[in-house]
Order: structure tokens, then C-alpha cells, then sequence
């Protein structure tokens, strides 16, 4: 077995239907964002790079969601709310800071202790359905002698034989960023209940990430896919800042296309 094989065969072994959702339009250059803001901010320099502080409110961004709240040094802090089509919902954003990895996490996400590895972090979401959460894994690409073509195309491939869950979408993009490429799948599943979920794969320093949300399609909304984009915007890997305010610039994304189709 290829070593690029036996890394998707452990995946799908630890988290069986790790598979892949939201609306992620918002995967594109962080000052749209900053263009939806319409209240007073102030900014800091850290190492040269403009971090985010104070009281920030966002009108109307790129899901159509309203927010506002605080920033410390970049990472929200404390409660924020989340508003859409006169609705509103308030999170309380944490910082998981671990393993080399740094990042904002709501409180709805409920952090399950003692993973191991690949699995950097992993979280229930608070909706009484154990078929949704976020995952983040890492592996080493050095190691296992592969890259993040072979994951995406081993990935693909595993849904010839996977008689878990229904695949009735899918969906492979990859984003251009300077100084870095990534990887997104989108997926819709059945299981029971109708499931999309989203992973965001991408490579720093030879370590190979998978960021996952799996929602339920009945229970989703244009906040949660708000909620996600923030996560992957807050994340920090290997003392890497992924899209720090002011060098990573949206450059343009294209589809992946595979060889063969196991839905067609």
C-alpha cells in the first residue's frame, strides 16, 4: 500500500465521514472583510505585521452576515454577535494555542480531550447529533513521503468503496493566496439525515493540515458558514500566519479535476 493511501486509510479510520461542507465563498481575499467595516477599530504592529484590536463591527459581509465584537492582537476575544435577516446569535470566541497550532474556536464547540494524533483538535458541535464537528488533523508529508495531491486524489478516490454515507455532491477547488495554495472539498452526504460538510487543506513546513466542519443540512445556516471561514482566518500553524492582515492577497481559484468519477 502507498504511503499517500495508508495516510487517507488512517483517517478514515479514526473519523469515518469526515466529509465535507459550507458555503465557502468566503475563502477569498481577507479585505472584503475589512471593506465591511463600519465602526471604529484601531490596529497594532507586531513584528511588522497589522493584527487586529478593539471593537470591530462588520455590516453585511460575504454570507450576508452582520457582526460585530473584540479583538486581542489579531484573535477575537469575548462575546460577538452574529446577525442575519433580524436574527441574532452571541458566541463567546476562545483560543486554542497547542501543538503548534494557534486559533480562534466558539464556545458552541464543545473540545474533545485526549486526541491523538493526526488529530491536532477535534470538537462536538452543540446540537445533540454526534455526525457533526470540527477536526483538525496533521500529517507529516516528509514522512510519509507524499503531498497534498496525493491526499486530495486518494481522498476522492476512497468514495468507490465507501458504504457508510450516500454521496450526492462534490465539489474540489483550490485557492491561490501569496505565499500559499488551498485545497478546498465540499461535500453533501446523506446518512439518515442530509449532511455537507467542508474541509480546507493546505501545506506549511512539510506538515500537511485538514481543517473539517460537518453540519447538518437542516440545522445550517449562513452564521455557521460565517462561523467556519472566521476559524480558518484566525489559524496560525507552525508560528505561520495564514492570512495575516497584510500579505496574503486573494489571487484567483480554479476546480480539480480527477480522472475518474465514482458519482458519475
Amino acid at each position: 500500500m502507498k504511503k499517500a493511501e495508508q495516510m487517507i486509510r488512517i483517517r478514515y479510520i479514526l473519523f469515518f465521514g469526515v466529509i465535507i461542507f459550507s458555503s465557502c465563498d468566503g475563502l477569498k481575499n481577507k479585505e472584503e472583510k475589512v471593506e465591511a467595516l463600519q465602526n471604529q477599530n484601531q490596529l497594532s504592529v507586531v513584528n511588522g505585521d497589522t493584527l487586529e484590536t478593539g471593537f470591530w463591527m462588520y455590516d453585511g459581509g460575504i454570507n450576508a452576515v452582520s457582526k460585530s465584537g473584540a479583538y486581542t492582537d489579531g484573535y477575537k476575544t469575548g462575546k460577538w454577535i452574529y446577525r442575519m435577516n433580524g436574527d441574532s446569535v452571541g458566541f463567546i470566541w476562545n483560543i486554542f494555542n497547542e501543538k503548534g497550532v494557534k486559533m480562534n474556536i466558539p464556545d458552541h464547540l464543545k473540545p474533545i480531550n485526549d486526541v491523538k494524533l493526526p488529530v491536532l483538535f477535534q470538537a462536538d458541535v452543540d446540537d445533540s447529533d454526534d455526525n457533526t464537528y470540527l477536526i483538525l488533523l496533521r500529517y507529516n508529508l516528509k514522512e510519509m513521503k507524499s503531498s497534498a495531491y496525493d491526499y486530495i486524489y486518494q481522498y476522492n478516490e476512497s468514495w468507490k468503496s465507501n458504504t457508510e454515507e450516500t454521496l450526492l455532491s462534490k465539489e474540489f477547488k483550490k485557492f491561490y493566496f501569496e505565499g500559499i495554495e488551498i485545497f478546498r472539498a465540499q461535500v453533501e452526504t446523506e446518512r439518515r439525515s442530509k449532511y455537507k460538510a467542508t474541509s480546507y487543506i493546505f501545506v506549511v513546513k512539510d506538515y500537511l493540515y485538514d481543517l473539517t466542519y460537518k453540519n447538518a443540512i437542516d440545522k445550517s445556516s449562513a452564521i455557521d458558514s460565517e462561523i467556519f471561514n472566521d476559524v480558518l482566518y484566525s489559524m496560525e500553524c507552525e508560528n505561520v500566519d495564514l492570512f495575516d492582515y497584510n500579505s496574503k492577497k486573494y489571487l484567483k481559484e480554479e476546480n480539480v479535476e480527477f480522472k475518474s468519477d465514482p458519482i458519475n
